[in-house]
């Protein structure tokens, strides 16, 4: 299936429109055919860097929501090992307070327990703020990308209104066009028929001079002049086509 192509117009700086064929005639020693190409790449790198940009976003955040889950279960088993910890320690202090050692140890294991559990707390809060500020930077990108997609089919459609009412002037034109030329050739054709009225009313002018110039004896006979009768019969004249 061949490749389809699209026809744009677009407005851009001259001053940077001149610095990108500078830079083409450069770099490949003539603009022919590498104008387009440069600018389709310029097009896709767009294109492409928004997508990319977006599939980071979205790992990103489905690393982020792994790591929550990792933490989220050892802050769950580090409840557990504390909870576990204050019950041997209120079994051990009720049972007896004998080793003194054993408690000073259980001691500083809940303390170093409850740190882990503050640091995980604040890692998870602090990731949580991330992912937040991740959420509502998809959404901006989202928002922008119906932003061009809106602006784009907005072009299109005024493309599309300019082209049909290019054509709708073409065709006005060619009638304009069709109607003087039509009106020249009837005016034409008028002047040439008029041209030839008078040149037989001239000559009939002139025959009829001869004829009051004739003699008796010439009427008598019929001996008419020859510009007599060469005369045509009078034809009737045809209608005018409006």
């Amino acid at each position: 299936m061949a490749e389809e192509y699209v026809r744009k117009t677009i407005k851009l700086s001259i001053k940077i429109w001149n610095a990108f064929q500078e830079k083409i005639e450069k770099e490949y020693g003539t603009t022919y055919k590498h104008t387009s190409e440069e600018l389709e790449k310029a097009i896709e790198n767009y294109v492409d860097n928004d997508v990319l940009d977006i599939e980071k976003t979205k790992t990103k955040i489905n690393n982020l929501n792994v790591e929550n889950k990792n933490l989220q279960e050892k802050v769950n088993k580090l409840q557990k090992d504390n909870e576990k910890i204050r019950n041997e320690l209120l079994e051990n202090i009720t049972n007896s307070k004998k080793d003194e050692n054993k408690i000073k140890n259980l001691e500083d294991a809940l303390n170093s327990t409850d740190n882990k559990k503050n640091i995980c707390e604040n890692k998870i809060e602090s990731l949580e703020k991330e992912i937040q500020r991740l959420n509502k930077e998809n959404t901006n990108i989202s928002n922008e990308n119906e932003t061009l997609k809106r602006e784009n089919k907005r072009l299109e459609d005024k493309y599309i209104e300019q082209v049909e009412e290019t054509n709708k002037q073409v065709k006005e034109n060619n009638k304009i066009k069709n109607k003087r030329e039509h009106t020249q050739e009837r005016l034409n054709k008028t002047q040439d028929e008029l041209n030839d009225t008078l040149k037989r009313l001239e000559k009939y002018s002139f025959a009829i001079g001869q004829v009051k110039n004739m003699s008796f004896i010439d009427r008598l006979f019929n001996r008419l002049p020859e510009e007599i009768k060469e005369l045509q019969p009078g034809k009737e004249e045809d209608k005018i086509e409006e």
